[in-house]
């Protein structure tokens, strides 16, 4: 199997494949959170565990091919096996194609805008086009501050050359309203621009009503870093799970009834989840 997950700013081959015992350590170690759910269920989004895996076992029995290439994006400081296995998750519900997949973390990275044109330049090497005709149109699936790196990359405000062209946005415990733990911790200007109210953030909102992207919000309650309530936009509420009782940040990348939703979507199959709603707590 070939990767392209190599973090921004290393030196090596991103056709270079992704050792076996990388995947087989990454896949369940980052499942582990999920054995320990929360008891809050979200009336509409709650189909029963036995129908969800009945339901994944399917997507991957049927292979479905993509309308466009998939970009997952890590969080902060995040190491880069976690996009991997999200990566992989979703490659095994979609489409049977590696080449239809980007994976991309920047753990040590700590400058939001040097990232995003990190991520431009990957996903230009990546899917190359002519230089008079317009980037490759993808969809992205990102993580925590990812979903912020996919918002700034494909700002309107961008050269097309230098933009992200995201069709569809699926965001996974992204702090579009800021972060509670970056009210407390902000080690780095990454950090710092997740604090609530801050100018980047208040920037990302104010080009977003001409942002060409669908924005589909995810959220976990127990989220101690983010806090589920500031996962979407300001007017915007997201599709929320109860999460689990540790690590609810992390584990919402194994979260078996939002990996369900997405991939349906990703297939062009109507979604799982009912209209989103409002956390009941963070």
């Amino acid at each position: 199997m070939r990767s392209d997950q190599r973090e921004i700013g290393r030196v090596k081959d991103p056709r270079a494949p992704i050792p076996g015992w990388i995947l087989a350590l990454a896949l369940p170690v980052s499942a582990l959170p999920s054995y320990l759910p929360s008891r809050t269920r979200n009336p509409s989004f709650a189909p029963q565990r036995r129908e969800i895996l009945a339901e994944l076992d399917r997507m991957e029995r049927s292979p479905h091919p993509l309308e466009r290439p998939v970009v997952v994006l890590a969080g902060w400081r995040s190491p880069f096996f976690v996009a991997a296995a999200l990566r992989e998750r979703l490659r095994r519900l979609t489409s049977p194609r590696d080449d239809d997949f980007l994976s991309i973390s920047y753990a040590t990275k700590s400058d939001i805008d040097a990232i995003a044109d990190g991520v431009v330049e990957r996903v230009r090497e990546r899917w190359p086009v002519a230089p008079e005709e317009p980037p490759v149109e993808v969809d992205v699936v990102a993580h925590s501050m990812g979903g912020l790196v996919a918002r700034l990359a494909s700002s309107p405000d961008r050269a097309e050359s230098h933009r992200l062209r995201v069709r569809r946005l699926f965001t996974l415990a992204t702090p579009h309203r800021g972060a509670k733990l970056a009210r407390h911790i902000a080690i780095d200007p990454a950090s710092q621009n997740m604090r609530p109210g801050s100018r980047f953030l208040r920037d990302l909102d104010e080009s977003l009503p001409s942002a060409a992207f669908e924005l589909i919000c995810y959220a976990h309650l127990n989220d101690r870093w983010v806090g589920a309530s500031r996962t979407a936009p300001h007017g915007r509420t997201p599709i929320w799970t109860g999460g689990t009782r540790f690590f609810s940040h992390y584990s919402i990348t194994s979260d078996a009834a939002i990996l369900a939703d997405i991939a349906r979507r990703l297939r062009s199959e109507p979604p799982l989840a009912g209209d989103p709603s409002a956390p009941p707590r963070d």
